[in-house]
């Protein structure tokens, strides 16, 4: 889209995952924002211990609508077969790494720069599970900043949605599934 970046691929690399992960902020907080994307994306915060693979602990409609996103933006912005997997997977380390279970901070300035584990578990404590939550961002907090929803502070509260249901919070992958669908349907399996 942008010519003069023809000749910079690290550039363009950089520009890429910046816009993909402006794109992954929105995704992400539009899917807090609709209740029936929630009753999906509450598989993802009903676990209570947060651990790195944590970020693929979703239901898998939601993971559709992730894959989606990702791949219309991709496409929409021209990003070079190429450089697609290798933009996933550093973004995809990186958002994990955010999900991991360690009271980590990359002190003051680096925590503006990445999402660290601290930043984000914010988003999943228990008090701002659901609709109004903070910290967003997947790989830059930047998003959070500019939309007026980051929260530095210094809080390590424990993580979950109580309103999940145990289900969602211990079940095996298929009743997580089908619990998931249940509160899509407006029903609850706990």
């Amino acid at each position: 889209m942008v010519p003069g970046l023809a000749g910079h691929p690290l550039i363009s690399f950089v520009l890429y995952a910046v816009i993909l992960d402006f794109a992954d902020y929105w995704r992400h907080r539009l899917s807090h924002t609709f209740r029936w994307w929630y009753a999906l994306h509450s598989v993802h915060h009903a676990q209570r211990q947060m651990t790195f693979w944590s970020d693929d602990r979703n239901h898998i409609l939601d993971d559709l609508f992730a894959f989606i996103w990702f791949m219309a933006i991709g496409l929409l912005i021209g990003i070079p077969p190429m450089q697609f997997p290798l933009l996933v997977l550093m973004l995809r380390f990186i958002e994990s790494l955010s999900h991991a279970n360690v009271q980590l901070r990359f002190g003051w300035l680096g925590d503006r720069l990445v999402v660290s584990p601290r930043f984000h578990r914010l988003h999943h404590a228990i008090r701002a599970a659901g609709r109004r939550s903070c910290n967003y961002g997947a790989v830059l907090p930047w998003w959070d900043m500019l939309f007026g929803t980051a929260d530095f502070s210094d809080e390590y509260a424990p993580t979950g949605d109580a309103s999940a249901g145990e289900t969602m919070a211990t079940g095996t992958y298929l009743a997580q599934q089908w619990a998931g669908l249940r509160r899509l349907a407006g029903l609850h399996a706990d």
